[in-house]
């Protein structure tokens, strides 16, 4: 009877040893270490508007630049997600009366086209012919010929925007204020109206490179102004004061040379329009 005792003891198998859940507390608290610190210099280096140093980061911290770069990654694709969902653009009550009605608002499909180029371009069909080249050339009296000779019609339009503006957000302008302008053009309408439209259509690309929109509505207003008129795109009712310009409260109405360049594409125009 105890040798079949024995026998049975013999028989079990030796309990497993407990997992140790040290190891993976300790790689737990680490990530959570990495992501607090790496949070917080991220946010500094925004706040003082200048590049995030990884490696000065890792040397200061301790933490590996193979555990840095892909937490950063993901941690700028989800800071950049929240500021695009928090960021909206609501007029002041002093500007409610520049706001544009009756136009074509763009749907949220569209959205992502807004930083093509013309060549590329989803949004707009460009019309490849001499029509526009000698509308430009006679509005301009011939000044624009060179510079259309050397970079083409897109690219002498293009570069207008690609002069002025930093390039994360040159072609959104570019975009948005020739969508405005082909639905609103046909009339007489204050630069502000438009600067007021497109902060509402992108308030985030504008406002991160300007801040404020008083100083968006100022720089593209003299942008509008100074080279926009003088290069065909738009007409100037009549010569603006100093204060018309810093204000946009000028007003400008699209030229036959802008509506022979481009239309909204038939890609475009089969996106149901949002009410």
């Amino acid at each position: 009877m105890q040798n079949e005792k024995s026998n049975t003891q013999a028989e079990k198998k030796p309990k497993p040893p407990k997992k140790q859940k040290g190891a993976r507390r300790n790689k737990n608290y680490l990530q959570f270490a990495l992501t607090v610190q790496l949070g917080m210099a991220l946010a500094v280096a925004r706040a003082a508007k200048v590049p995030f140093d990884t490696k000065a980061f890792c040397e200061s911290t301790g933490f590996l630049m193979e555990d840095v770069e892909p937490a950063m990654e993901k941690m700028l694709v989800e800071m950049e997600r929240i500021e695009r969902e928090r960021q909206s653009y609501e007029p002041s009550l002093e500007d409610k009366k520049f706001e544009l009605t009756g136009w074509h608002l763009p749907p949220k499909e569209l959205m992502p086209y807004f930083g093509s180029d013309l060549e590329n371009s989803s949004l707009f069909e460009v019309f490849h012919t001499m029509k526009p080249v000698e509308q430009f050339s006679k509005i301009t009296n011939g000044s624009s010929d060179d510079e259309i000779r050397e970079h083409g019609i897109l690219g002498f339009v293009e570069n207008l925007f690609h002069d002025e503006f930093d390039e994360d957000v040159d072609l959104i302008l570019m975009n948005a204020f020739f969508w405005l302008l082909y639905y609103n053009g046909d009339r007489w309408l204050p630069v502000r109206s438009y600067a007021i439209e497109m902060l509402k259509l992108f308030p985030y690309e504008i406002q991160k490179n300007f801040y404020q929109d008083t100083i968006f509505i100022k720089e593209f207003s003299t942008f509008t102004r100074k080279r926009l008129a003088t290069r065909g795109i738009c007409s100037v009712k009549a010569r603006p004061t100093s204060e018309e310009v810093e204000n946009g409260l000028f007003v400008i109405k699209a030229t036959d040379a802008f509506y022979s360049l481009l239309k909204p594409s038939e890609k475009a125009l089969l996106v149901p329009l949002e009410k």
